[in-house]
């Protein structure tokens, strides 16, 4: 630990130049699933309820109404246990394209019909990014629970039906090259049908703490703009960050509302190195 604190002692600063992408972490702990490489960290034999209020979630968008996001991002946990989802949806459509990070076991053909009209209702499109890590359904329910493979397939399925174009997120737990996994995938989706395009399918690095000591150093040698942090904020129910993947942890967290957010943070946390190594934001839709 002694290298980590010596690296970490004048860490790259980051300036938010524009804000092009909001997520709102509608829960953190909160989900239906216990996924072996989750980055939050949960006591799987406890559910938990983390809500974030529906006033802070209005707070917070009316301080952006009129800026030109590219997207915003509903995020968790699973953002669909949420009470109040589709008020908060609905919400978030008034103002820009809106990506909902779900792993899809509370879509199915009602849910997704229901989602269809809401998406109907609004100028703005929703999009949805479903977790299925891979096309073996022992090797992703290994993963990410008995069961939810065929639930996320299910999902996947529905969500065509009313004609969303759905993006596949792979946490690549298995380290393959990125071509490798695309031709699985398109392989296996081209038989139910959907054809996969580049933007549909979303390959997130999978970060081992084991390794943290040795990749740190890479720190240095970063271009800041192809970092999420760059140009997004994350709104929790306990105030505002720099990451998705870092809300809770008292050094990515820039202040209580978009309104006195810091506009600058730092790459001090070990998970920063998910994107440093990528070279390429992590969170963002591809296109975005």
């Amino acid at each position: 630990m002694e290298n980590q604190q010596l690296i970490f002692k004048t860490p790259p600063k980051v300036e938010l130049e524009n804000l092009d992408n909001l997520f709102l972490q509608l829960c953190t702990k909160t989900c239906n699933l216990s996924c072996k490489h989750c980055y939050i960290e949960r006591n799987p034999y406890k559910n938990e309820e983390d809500f974030i209020s529906i006033d802070k979630v209005k707070q917070n968008l009316s301080l952006i109404k009129g800026k030109n996001l590219k997207s915003i991002y509903l995020t968790g946990g699973e953002p669909l246990m949420h009470p109040d989802f589709n008020q908060i949806l609905r919400m978030c459509l008034k103002i820009s394209n809106t990506t909902v990070m779900s792993n899809g076991v509370m879509i199915n053909d009602k849910k997704a019909r229901f989602l269809r009209k809401i998406d109907d209702e609004s100028q703005f499109e929703t999009i949805y990014r479903i977790s299925l890590d891979s096309t073996n359904e022992l090797e992703n329910d290994a993963l990410r629970g008995r069961g939810s493979f065929r639930k996320a397939i299910a999902a996947i399925a529905s969500l065509l039906k009313y004609e969303f174009n759905p993006i596949i997120s792979v946490v690549n737990y298995q380290n393959k090259e990125k071509i490798q996994i695309f031709e699985e995938f398109q392989a296996f989706f081209s038989k139910k049908g959907f054809i996969l395009d580049d933007i549909n399918l979303k390959i997130i690095p999978y970060f081992k703490k084991s390794d943290e000591i040795e990749q740190l150093e890479m720190l240095d040698e970063i271009n800041i703009q192809k970092l999420d942090c760059s140009n997004s904020r994350v709104v929790s129910q306990n105030g505002v960050y720099s990451c998705a993947m870092l809300v809770g942890d008292y050094r990515a967290r820039l202040g209580s509302s978009l309104a006195d957010c810091s506009r600058v943070n730092y790459l001090d946390c070990e998970k920063c190195l998910i994107c440093v190594n990528a070279n390429s934001k992590v969170q963002a839709n591809d296109w975005m």
